[in-house]
């Protein structure tokens, strides 16, 4: 009823404005009550909202603004952080990333190649941490099984740390 009203005064209010000022007047009316109608919808309409993470999702580092300024080191948080959510973005994304950082720390620190000799590399990883980050491991096709939990995620990104040069 309340629509139906609005319509019958916006057509006495057209027809009057085309007896007292004719057709221009009542395109620019025209013109003008829709771009208002225009801003009175846009209103009504939420904001959008910022990127979301799955439901109980938690980074290891809940601080994004100190990496802005680092790009190569926020897509390691992100891919690590994300790592939880699919074991199949885990294998795809994050355990390559993981396996070229540990390459070069192996290289590095210990004159180890990774993929040479993955017996050696196992050693100086460390039993827990070697499934997490065995080159050889087939991939997971799987998006809806989950990835490591964080825990385990923080113990081979600390292992990272300790291989890796400190000069």
């Amino acid at each position: 009823m309340r629509a139906a009203a609005l319509v019958a005064a916006a057509g006495c209010g057209f027809g009057a404005v085309h007896i007292v000022a004719g057709t221009p007047a009542v395109l620019a009316l025209a013109a003008g009550l829709a771009v208002l109608g225009l801003l009175a919808a846009r209103a009504r309409i939420p904001a959008p909202l910022s990127p979301s993470r799955p439901a109980g999702h938690r980074t290891l580092d809940d601080e994004p603004d100190e990496l802005r300024e680092y790009p190569s080191y926020r897509r390691v948080r992100e891919a690590v952080s994300w790592a939880p959510v699919s074991a199949r973005h885990y294998d795809t994304v994050t355990r390559p990333l993981l396996v070229r950082l540990l390459s070069a720390a192996l290289a590095e620190r210990h004159g180890v190649d990774l993929h040479r000799e993955p017996a050696r590399a196992r050693e100086l990883v460390g039993e827990d941490v070697w499934p997490l980050v065995d080159p050889g491991r087939p991939g997971s096709g799987d998006s809806f099984a989950p990835g490591p939990d964080l825990a385990a995620l923080r113990i081979v990104v600390n292992r990272l740390e300790e291989l890796w040069p400190n000069d």
